[in-house]
This record gives C-alpha cells, sequence and structure tokens, in this order.
C-alpha cells in the first residue's frame, strides 16, 4: 500500500507563511496540526491505522486532508454529522485541492432520508386530497418547486424541513425504494449521487452509511469499500453506537405504518377498486396502534421477553402476526397489478419475518440483548450485539488504513476504553492537545451549597444558583441538561423572567435555533443531548457553559444494563470501567462548545457536586483541559466582571 510520502514538508505546507497560509484567510498556523499530518503521512506510507485524538483547534480536518488527497490514491472520509459533511464538502476539500492545485473528483454520498424520492412525492400529491395527508399538500407543492429548481435533491438545503412530518412522504427507504424499476430513476437524487461516487477520488460519506456499507444491509448497494486505500473516520467516538445498530436486527411499528401507507397510496391510483386491500391495511394499523399501547403501558423495569410473556402484550402481538398473515394472503393476489404492489408482497414477507424473529421469546443469548425502544407514537424492537469488537477488527485489519480521529477519544489520557470495543486491532496512538490556552480562557465552578443529582429539585437549585451569574454578563449562554425532563423544569423557571431571553430546544428547528441564538443578545439556548456535540457557535460571544450534571447512561439503559453484565461476567468493575468513560466522553463532547477560538474566554459551570466529592471525579478532570476551578459564587462573580470589561 502506497500512501502520502513521509518525506513531504508539512512544516512547509501548514506553516505560518507556507502555501496553505497564502491560499487561505485567517489561516493560523499550530504545530499540533503538522505534527498530525506527518503522522498521518508516516501511518499511510507504512499501511498501518492510527488513532488520534486532536484538541479543539488542532485543525484535525486540514490534517487529514492533505495526506490523503497528497496519497493521490481513493479515499473516504466518514463522518458523525451532516454539518461536517457539508463542510468538508463545499469548503475544505475545495481549498485544499486548491492549494495543491490538482484535479481531483469529490463526491458527497448521504443516507437515503437526505434526499428527495420524485416518485413518491408526485404519488403523494396526487393522493393528498383522499386522506389526512390533505394538511400536507401546501407542503409538498412547495417541495415540488424547490425539486425543480435544485441541482442535488438534498433535502438539507430545506431548513424548514427538519422534524417534519411530511419527510416520510418525500423520502424513500430501504424497504420501499424501487431500484432499478423506477420510472424516475433516471433523475433520482439518491442514484445519482451514488454514480458520482463510484468514480470518485475522495468521497464524503456519514458513520450510517459507512456501517450500512459494511455490514452488506442494503441490497443492490454496490460497496465503496473495496476501491479505498484509506478510511478517515471523524468524529469516531461515535462509531461504536453507530455501529451496533447496524450489526444487530430491528423491526418497528414505522416500519409496519409506512407499509400499511404505501400501499393505500398504490390501491388509490390504481383506482381504489380492492377493498378487501384497503380493509388490510386498516385492519394492521388498529393492532399496531394497540400493540403501541401495550408497549407504551408495560413496565419499564421489565426486560423485553418478560413484556412478550405478559398476557396484554402478547394478545396484540399475536393481532399483528394475524392481520400481516391476512395482509400478506390479500397482496398475493393483487401483487401483479403493479410493480409497487409486487415491492409491498416482497416487503410484507420480510417485516412478517422479522417482527417473528424479534417478538419470541428467548430469541436472546448472552451475546445479544433483545430490547425494547419506545417512542413517541410508536416504538423499536431490536435485536443488538452487546460486543461489537470482533466485527469491527475485522474490518480494521482489512487491507486497507483506517484513521480514527476525534476530539474525544480517550479518558485521563488513555484510549483504554475505546479500543477495548474495537477488539484487537492495532494502532498507532496519539493525543494532539488543543492549541488553546484553557488555563487563561476558561475558569470552572461547581456549585457546593445545591442538592446532589436525582429529581427535579436539583434542577430547580441550580437553575436560581445560576440566574444571578447569568444576568451578571453580557454575552450568551448554553445551558445544556442530560434530560429532557430537566430541561422542561428549567424551562418553566426562565419563563418568569422576562427579562432574559430564552430559546429552547424544540421550539423550532435546529439551525433555526443556532442563527436565533447568534443574534439575540444575552440570549440563553436551553438544550439536551443533541446540541452536546457538533455544535460550533463560534463568534457568537458564548461567555458562559452550564451543563446540570455528570451524564451518566441511566442504569435502566437496556444497552448499559448489557455492558454492565459482560463487564461483571468478566470479573471487571462496570462502574469504573464502562459507565465512567462513557460519561468522560460525553463531558468532553458538551464543555467543546465552550471555546472554538482563540480569543474565546467563559466560564464553565458543573451543577454535581460528585466531580469533587467522589473518587472517580478525578477522572473527569483530568480529562478536561487544565483550568482554574473557582471555589465560591464571589469570585465566579469576580469573574464574569472581567470577561464584562
Amino acid at each position: 500500500m502506497n500512501g502520502a510520502s513521509p518525506s513531504t514538508d508539512y512544516a512547509h505546507l501548514l506553516g505560518a507563511s507556507g502555501p496553505v497560509a497564502a491560499c487561505i484567510k485567517g489561516f493560523i498556523h499550530r504545530q499540533q496540526q503538522v505534527d498530525m499530518a506527518t503522522m498521518i503521512a508516516d501511518t499511510m506510507a507504512a499501511g498501518c491505522n492510527a488513532m488520534i485524538e486532536a484538541g479543539t483547534g488542532t485543525g484535525k480536518t486540514f490534517a487529514y486532508l492533505l495526506p490523503l488527497l497528497l496519497s493521490k490514491q481513493r479515499g473516504i472520509i466518514s463522518t458523525g454529522s451532516k454539518t461536517l459533511q457539508d463542510q468538508l464538502f463545499y469548503h475544505d476539500l475545495p481549498l485544499i485541492a486548491g492549494v495543491l492545485d490538482w484535479p481531483i473528483k469529490v463526491a458527497l454520498l448521504k443516507g437515503r432520508g437526505n434526499y428527495l424520492c420524485p416518485l413518491r412525492l408526485e404519488k403523494h400529491i396526487a393522493t393528498a386530497t383522499r386522506y389526512s395527508d390533505a394538511a400536507h399538500l401546501p407542503e409538498l407543492i412547495d417541495v415540488r418547486g424547490w425539486w425543480q429548481r435544485t441541482t442535488t435533491g438534498d433535502l438539507n438545503e430545506l431548513v424548514d424541513l427538519e422534524g417534519s412530518s411530511i419527510m416520510p412522504l418525500i423520502t424513500s427507504s430501504v424497504d420501499n425504494c424501487l431500484g432499478g424499476e423506477c420510472p424516475m430513476v433516471s433523475e433520482c437524487p439518491l442514484y445519482l449521487a451514488r454514480g458520482r461516487a463510484q468514480v470518485a477520488d475522495i468521497v464524503v460519506i456519514n458513520h450510517h452509511l459507512l456501517f450500512a456499507d459494511l455490514a452488506l444491509k442494503e441490497e443492490g448497494f454496490a460497496s465503496l469499500l473495496p476501491d479505498a486505500s484509506t478510511v478517515v473516520v471523524d468524529e469516531a467516538h461515535q462509531i461504536v453506537d453507530v455501529a451496533r445498530r447496524f450489526f444487530g436486527e430491528r423491526i418497528s411499528s414505522g416500519q409496519l405504518n409506512a407499509l400499511c401507507r404505501d400501499i393505500r397510496v398504490e390501491n388509490a391510483l390504481l383506482g381504489g377498486d380492492d377493498i378487501a386491500l384497503t380493509e388490510a391495511t386498516v385492519a394492521l394499523e388498529s393492532v399496531v396502534r394497540e400493540l403501541t399501547e401495550q408497549l407504551r403501558g408495560a413496565s419499564t423495569e421489565l426486560e423485553l421477553d418478560d413484556i412478550l410473556r405478559t398476557p396484554d402484550p402478547a394478545r396484540a402481538i399475536d393481532h399483528v402476526d394475524l392481520a400481516l398473515g391476512e395482509l400478506l394472503s390479500i397482496l398475493a393476489g393483487a401483487a401483479g397489478r403493479s410493480v409497487v404492489l409486487g415491492h409491498c408482497y416482497s416487503r410484507a414477507l420480510r417485516q412478517a419475518d422479522e417482527f417473528s424473529l424479534l417478538t419470541e421469546v428467548g430469541v436472546r443469548d448472552s451475546e445479544f440483548i433483545h430490547w425494547l425502544e419506545r417512542l413517541d407514537n410508536g416504538f423499536i424492537l431490536h435485536l443488538s450485539p452487546v460486543s461489537i469488537a470482533e466485527a469491527l477488527q475485522a474490518q480494521l485489519d482489512a487491507a486497507r488504513t483506517w484513521i480514527l480521529t476525534s476530539a474525544t477519544l480517550s479518558v485521563a489520557r488513555e484510549f483504554t476504553h475505546f479500543k477495548r470495543a474495537l477488539g484487537d486491532a492495532e494502532f498507532n496512538e496519539r493525543i494532539f492537545d488543543s492549541p488553546f490556552q484553557f488555563i487563561d480562557q476558561v475558569k470552572a465552578h461547581v456549585p457546593q451549597d445545591i442538592p446532589a443529582p436525582g429529581g427535579d429539585h436539583h434542577t430547580r437549585a441550580l437553575v436560581h444558583y445560576c440566574l444571578p451569574l447569568i444576568g451578571s454578563h453580557q454575552g450568551r449562554t448554553f445551558f445544556l441538561f442530560t434530560s429532557y425532563r430537566a430541561m422542561h423544569v428549567a424551562r418553566d423557571i426562565f419563563e418568569g423572567y422576562a427579562e432574559l431571553p430564552i430559546l429552547v430546544q424544540g421550539s423550532m428547528a435546529k439551525a433555526q435555533l443556532l442563527a436565533k441564538f447568534r443574534e439575540i443578545p444575552g440570549c440563553i439556548l436551553l438544550a439536551t443531548h443533541s446540541f452536546w456535540e457538533g455544535v460550533d457557535v463560534r463568534g457568537a460571544d458564548l461567555k458562559c457553559l452550564i451543563i446540570d450534571k455528570l451524564p451518566f447512561s441511566s442504569p435502566e439503559d437496556p444497552m448499559t444494563a448489557a455492558q454492565f453484565k459482560l463487564i461483571s461476567a468478566a470479573g471487571g468493575n462496570p462502574f469504573i470501567e464502562h459507565a465512567v468513560p462513557e460519561a468522560v466522553i460525553a463531558l468532553k463532547q458538551g464543555f467543546g462548545r465552550l471555546i472554538r477560538q482563540e480569543t474565546d474566554r467563559g466560564l464553565f459551570v458543573l451543577g454535581d457536586t460528585r466531580m469533587v466529592s467522589r473518587a472517580y471525579g478525578k477522572m473527569f478532570i483530568n480529562s478536561l483541559p487544565e483550568m482554574e476551578w473557582l471555589q465560591s459564587r464571589d469570585a465566579v462573580t469576580l469573574y464574569l466582571d472581567d470577561l464584562n470589561e
């Protein structure tokens, strides 16, 4: 394997007066970036793998893009967020290609749910007035207008659609895509994007697509990996959770309901004359609702096998089985009427098999966890591997270079926890510390006179403790929570203070929230999980970051419980070996929102006394950058006064 030449002078390329600085306005030379690029080039040349933690401000994207492009071999970059995908494709890759003055084919490839399906759009416009979808017709017409203008078909161009209920009406899934049989396949944004990816030198994808490819979870999707010499996995701390979903099985109420919707729409387009088919879809929808209610009402303390044995859920499962069987018998006769109904028949067969497997008592063994995910309006039944080390190791030992990088891979400066999930694969390991001077830029504080975490009383006490602090500085504040309940408790308190402008996650699309946050002076953003990482508000004058408590996973979480059992069976300490490291990495991600550039200064408040009262608190402190921890509220107030100056 031939990678980028280790003799390349990255000190010159990335130097203060080098080619990158000459082409990129505002470029800042950072020695960590030079050292990281050199390490990656050496790793690629040797055909090895690398595991790299690159602190905030290192400039890790340029550090891996330069060696990747200089290798002149096919590469894949996988990210954990659409935001980073777009940044790489539209900004960073064109800049670096311009610096090197090399023609290079770059493709951006996202998952299905990001692209418009023109056929589904037209079918739902045609049938909207016949069903409850009529309320969506104006939105669907607006999307059609955009479809006539867009050059990509990427629905992320439509900010207002984030979280919209019309998304299932205008996107395809593995289940309902007609593939080569679709009459609009020649203009399909997804297939056009895939075509570009197959001939590109560099393909930018996301982790979900990477693991769908690794697990061969999408029939007919030509694998990207065999032709790639190097795979760069950015935001690599996410890959274990993503991979586990793809190396298992799942069936959801959403899949069953989508099947019914698609049959109903196709039947309507064919004249609506198959009454038996309509009745069978209505019957299946009804029993899926019944099962949803039974699973929602089941005790959270029970394991899924116990829930499946409970009389009411068991009866509802039998009803779904019978309804699926009846639908299949009718679809068998109707499948020949159209390509779509033929696909629906094949799809119903698969879903019936999956539902039967995932509702069978005792299907799990020691290597898998059989668990229930409750949603607001539905459920997902999972059969997930407890460990994915063997599956991942097989890929990491393959004949290509893997570069795994993130700002948060280590715990107390060791990679032990992350590596445990990856099997026995070998890596060149390195931590590149952030070039930021946190000791000068941040001061931290743990309030001592509030209750320990464990209920609403803690949230209320923390909010009231922080209200004077928030009001005493002129910048903006991020208030991050470990649960929606805590966020809502805080929202109710903040709404009593009209002089404090607040934004709350869920009140509008994420991109709109961040835009508003930048616009409103002194704004306070209340948010939970999805704002802990991948959110960059540099230049927004963020002065205060508050995190309500240490982000431990709930012991009731099925996967957490399974990991605990696995570690206990091996004679380990599951709290220290799993719970604490997972919480450390999450806390590092949340903390990373505060300082995004050399000129930033701010206050970090953690509302959890366990940080200083428990022995394991040292693991958290030793995993964060070095900074001064203020002991009193008076000291915090003085610091905020200094920030105002």
